[in-house]
């Protein structure tokens, strides 16, 4: 038999090769997925407070004075949740408006305040614990405001869904929709 040369035979490296490049690939695609998952992961730390059921109204009246055309929403329970984690949408059948940077230092919204390209809110008479520098919102607590009335009145029998979005997590607290009456 005749003695092969082990320095000259290439027939076993292929394989080897192969097997490293594969190793190097999946220690790879374990890293490069290990990251993405414990990215994502971090974005779950904040968690929506549970609120209970909420409840509201909305009652209509003249213009001009704080009282008519005013939507409260009341916390029922669950977590309480500081006012400047708050922002409020509502959506009225022609209409949309966002109360942002809450709370306000005293009864009225500035420019600052609103994301109102409607003029659905009335800038005054802000009420609850979005007002007066802000309380939390906990069982019991109202957030009041007022809507419009010279930016589309809203009839008794009408709808809005009010929204109250909790902003670090972008998760809704409370959906309510209400039926206005006098």
């Amino acid at each position: 038999m005749a003695r092969r040369n082990l320095h000259s035979d290439h027939r076993g490296v292929s394989p080897v090769v192969g097997v490293g490049l594969m190793l190097a690939i999946s220690v790879f695609l374990a890293a490069t997925v290990g990251s993405v998952v414990f990215t994502a992961s971090s974005d779950l730390t904040q968690r929506t407070p549970t609120v209970a059921r909420s409840t509201g109204e909305f009652v209509t009246g003249p213009s001009g004075g704080c009282g008519g055309n005013t939507v409260t929403i009341r916390h029922a329970g669950g977590d309480p949740v500081p006012a400047d984690e708050l922002e409020i949408a509502v959506a009225i059948a022609d209409a949309d408006a966002r109360l942002v940077d809450l709370p306000v230092p005293g009864t009225a919204l500035s420019a600052s305040n609103t994301d109102d390209p409607d003029n659905a809110v009335y800038d005054y008479c802000v009420g609850g614990v979005i007002a007066n520098g802000g309380q939390r919102w906990s069982a019991g607590r109202v957030i009041r405001f007022q809507l419009n009335a010279g930016g589309g009145t809203v009839e008794p029998g009408d709808s809005i869904e009010v929204r109250v979005v909790h902003t670090p997590s972008n998760g809704v607290l409370a959906a309510v929709e209400l039926t206005a009456r006098r």
